[in-house]
């Protein structure tokens, strides 16, 4: 399944602002968040290294690893961010 994802901060500018990516269906016609992270840290240093830091929202709404993800979802990935 192809699910494009918004990235944000660091992972945009490592990655761009919307990375497609190939993930494994745990159903038909549906995958997960845990499956998502899982391609994108597989895909990208900054990614991996950010691991479960990284908050992960489907359609606007903040979603934990066993959120299912369906074709027209709306997936973006926020790094953590420190400013002061």
């Amino acid at each position: 399944m192809n699910v494009e994802v918004l990235l944000f901060a660091s992972l945009k500018d490592e990655l761009g602002g919307v990375f497609p990516v190939d993930v494994p269906e745990a159903r038909p016609g549906e995958t997960t968040v845990r499956a998502l992270r899982a391609a994108v840290a597989a895909a990208s240093p900054a990614a991996a290294r950010l691991g479960a830091r990284v908050l992960v929202a489907v359609n606007e709404r903040y979603a934990d690893d066993d959120q299912p993800v369906r074709p027209g979802d709306v997936v973006a990935f926020l790094p953590p961010v420190a400013g002061g």
